[in-house]
């Protein structure tokens, strides 16, 4: 049994359980698909950590067959950990083409390291008494098709946390500065690490599994970034400005601030969409509520529920904007306190507490 090996493994796995258990007490409450993939996200790479350590345990110069399933299920992990980091940028991100397109290319090159990796007398499972564990041992195709998409999802993920960074106020930037500093170490240093145990075959004995250390280390440098600058630094993709509820007469009942200092006529707001509902129901013969309204560089992102709507003026708005919304008017309550409904889309968006509006 490599040892060297095992403690790379089980440090690596400790941290991926810290992540996991930060994503689900501080960002569950969103419920949103970002939110999702990335919790995905890191329990596939916790599974992929302890296939490697089954990977270490099971190892013996007799038998490979147990070995080889665990191999493959890390493989596997690892794949949809990829995959599931593309989706998570893309959930946030407004640029169709560019997702979809990054999305389609990670699926073929995976496709192609899942089909090898599967075909006996390409990708065989050996062990090396030399390193005292089982290795696998494949062709060129397979590390191409693996480096591949984990840089294009390393990039993506790295393109969506440089974007946040334009984005978000300067209070946040620490936190994200983690976040590309995790990215980097995560996909980047990790594939190079793999590389180089094919590339300098001395190296094997010291860097076996290593991968799961940079890996398991940018995660852990992201959970970091995620404490630090709050969900708003890693799901934050869109710039709110502000928040409204009003009732079926137009009478303002909730309004709450993210960007300061900012002027806003609030009965404009409840007027502009009021008018759009009316004459869209009138051309259509029933009544029809409108889920955004494009303002050109702005747009305005409303929910209704009953008697009561919900608006939100934002720049770059994102499915996660609807859903927060959708959240936060299915539990508004009309007799709720101010700060009862600042709490409650503290919640459900990823931008803090509003600032109540002073006069």
């Amino acid at each position: 049994m490599n040892i060297l090996s095992l403690i790379y493994s089980s440090i690596s796995l400790v941290i991926m359980l810290f992540g996991i258990i930060t994503i689900i007490v501080k960002q569950w409450s969103l419920k949103s698909s970002a939110v999702y993939y990335f919790l995905s996200l890191e329990i596939f790479i916790a599974i992929w950590v302890i296939a490697g350590i089954l990977q270490i345990i099971f190892s013996n110069p007799s038998d490979n067959s147990l070995t080889l399933i665990f191999v493959q299920i890390g493989i596997i992990a690892n794949g949809f950990a990829m995959i599931c980091s593309v989706l998570f940028a893309s959930s946030l991100s407004g640029l169709k083409p560019i997702k979809q397109v990054a999305l389609y290319i990670v699926f073929l090159l995976f496709g192609g390291v899942f089909g090898i990796t599967f075909s006996q007398g390409v990708f065989k499972v050996e062990y090396d008494s030399t390193l005292d564990v089982a290795k696998s041992s494949t062709n060129i195709i397979w590390i191409i098709c693996l480096a591949g998409g984990v840089v294009l999802a390393g990039t993506f993920f790295l393109w969506h946390l440089i974007r946040q960074r334009s984005i978000v106020n300067k209070k946040y930037k620490r936190g994200i500065n983690f976040l590309i500093a995790g990215v980097i170490v995560a996909f980047y240093a990790s594939i190079l690490v793999y590389a180089l145990r094919f590339i300098f075959v001395d190296l094997q004995k010291v860097l076996l599994h290593s991968e799961l250390i940079t890996t398991s280390v940018g995660t852990a440098l992201i959970t970091a970034g995620m404490i630090i600058g709050g969900k708003t630094a890693l799901y934050g993709s869109s710039q709110v400005i502000s928040i409204n509820i009003y009732n079926d007469i137009g009478l303002n009942l909730y309004q709450g601030i993210f960007e300061t200092p900012h002027k806003m006529n609030e009965h404009l707001i409840s007027g502009v969409a009021t008018a759009i509902a009316t004459f869209a129901s009138e051309l259509v013969g029933e009544e029809v509520f409108p889920r955004a309204i494009d303002l050109g560089e702005y747009s305005l992102i409303l929910d209704k529920r009953g008697k009561y709507a919900g608006f939100i003026a934002c720049k770059y708005p994102t499915s996660l904007i609807h859903r927060g919304l959708d959240q936060v008017m299915s539990n508004y309550k009309p007799d709720m306190e101010h700060e009862e409904i600042s709490k409650l889309i503290d919640d459900y968006l990823p931008y803090g507490v509003p600032v109540k509006k002073t006069t």
